[in-house]
């Protein structure tokens, strides 16, 4: 039960809750909240396990019970897992009416019911608002855990009726063996935890799928950009269909770090030191206020984007792209 296991830096959570379940303390709903990357999501199925499971240990679950098998298969009947359709969606209300129905039902095994929401702060208006009739009178026997990697968008009434579990990132040591213990090619651990600010998961995803590559072509069509070798519409194009929140993302990052350079910040300082000669050409173009300035246009729209704003792809990139053009014309 790999996904059903906690990762070496979330003792000090996995003991608190532990401690609630064996003196009869635990709570009816738990925020989980973090960056990204940190595991919230593999902590709240570990901990479903271990709820769930005839034969719990300080550990976790055993692994091997009725209920273990049937979470291992996705067939147990009293835990539920619910996310968006497609990454980046909204949860709707009919989703939470269905999961308000399955928290009042009595548990099919016996024991009690799990209910997983990932990310939480992906509800809309009207879905929170249905949870929150739910969370203020829960089935008995039922566990709600909302995890989320930005629970200032979520419904305040809905954070105070939880539990808070915070996850930070682990110290750079513990995320250095971990990611390092998962990579064939542990060369570029260093390179990976500064670019994900130490978190171990985004980092892994990073060397998983190729982001290195990915964000080295985005640096380079920039460059390209800046010397008149394309036009924002032909690198809007090339793109449009990326992961717009990531692409805005490393953009945003680049901008940081010119503004410590024009502010007279050490190289060594920077989250993207392999791009230096980019961060520096941008700080001699721009002063940090325009960087500032354009960090913040470019995170309004990564914001519209992460709360499911319809916006169109091409243009989004073509405005972004145009505005990268302005910085040093």
């Amino acid at each position: 039960m790999k996904d059903w296991r906690i990762f070496p830096w979330q003792n000090t959570q996995w003991q608190q809750m532990v401690h609630c379940q064996q003196t009869g303390n635990l709570a009816h709903a738990y925020l989980l909240r973090g960056v990204p990357g940190t595991g919230k999501l593999q902590f709240a199925k570990a901990l479903s396990a271990y709820l769930l499971c005839m034969n719990p240990q300080t550990t976790g679950a055993c692994g091997h019970c009725k209920e273990c098998e049937l979470l291992k298969a996705g067939t147990h009947p009293d835990f539920t897992l619910v996310e968006p359709d497609d990454p980046g969606r909204p949860i709707r209300i009919d989703r939470i009416r269905k999961l308000n129905e399955f928290a009042h039902k009595t548990a099919q095994q016996g024991g009690r019911r799990v209910i997983i929401l990932n990310p939480a702060e992906a509800m809309n208006v009207n879905a929170a608002n249905a949870l929150l009739k739910c969370l203020e009178e829960p089935g008995d026997d039922t566990v709600f855990l909302l995890v989320s990697a930005r629970s200032g968008d979520m419904l305040p009434t809905i954070r105070s009726r939880c539990q808070q579990l915070n996850f930070a990132t682990p110290n750079r040591a513990d995320a250095e063996q971990w990611l390092a213990s998962q990579l064939e090619d542990s060369s570029r651990v260093v390179q990976l935890l500064d670019l994900t600010a130490n978190a171990p998961l985004e980092a892994k995803r990073f060397a998983d799928q190729g982001l290195l590559e990915k964000r080295a072509t985005l640096a380079d069509g920039l460059k390209g950009l800046f010397k008149g070798k394309v036009t924002p519409v032909e690198l809007a194009k090339t793109w449009q269909s990326e992961d717009l929140v990531l692409t805005i993302s490393w953009i945003m990052g680049w901008l940081d770090d010119a503004v410590k350079l024009s502010l007279n910040g050490s190289p060594s300082d920077l989250r993207n030191r392999d791009q230096l000669k980019m961060l520096e050409y941008l700080a001699r173009k721009c002063d940090a206020r325009t960087l500032l300035q354009e960090r913040d246009w470019l995170m309004s729209q990564r914001q519209s984007l992460l709360e499911g704003g319809n916006l169109n792809p091409q243009m989004l990139m073509e405005g972004v792209f145009c505005r990268c053009l302005d910085w040093v014309l």
